[in-house]
């Protein structure tokens, strides 16, 4: 009868510890994220009122192109802000599917081992 060693069981342990540490890892790189983008916030939003004064207060072309590269500059500044949050958001999802696919695999085979018996047909009987 094939049962699991302790190295198996050891095994099973460390992965499953493993798991724990990636989730959390991942979950607090998402957090750190978030929390920096609540950060920047508000000297993000002080900044973008100041351009769109300036913008506002343009007299001459040079100066209202000038307002509008600054724009863009703030744009393309929160939308680099944008993906790296998805990105951390996307590597919490992957590692969340990757533990959840190891336990299935383990649930897998765990009841594999319990349901691979081979039965024999008992002698008829007469009662």
């Amino acid at each position: 009868m094939d049962t699991c060693t302790a190295q198996d069981q050891q095994a099973i342990t460390d992965s499953q510890s493993d798991a724990t540490t990636a989730r959390k890892r991942a979950n607090d790189a998402l957090l750190t994220s978030v929390s920096r983008q609540q950060e920047t916030l508000q000297s993000d939003a002080q900044a973008l009122a100041s351009v769109q004064r300036a913008a506002s207060g343009a007299t001459g072309q040079m100066q209202a192109i000038q307002s509008a590269n600054q724009l863009a500059s703030a744009q393309t500044n929160q939308l680099l802000q944008i993906r790296s949050l998805l990105i951390a958001q996307q590597n919490a999802l992957a590692t969340n599917a990757q533990v959840e696919a190891d336990r299935d695999a383990q649930k897998f085979a765990a009841d594999r081992k319990p349901l691979s018996g081979r039965n024999s047909q008992s002698a008829d009987r007469q009662w």
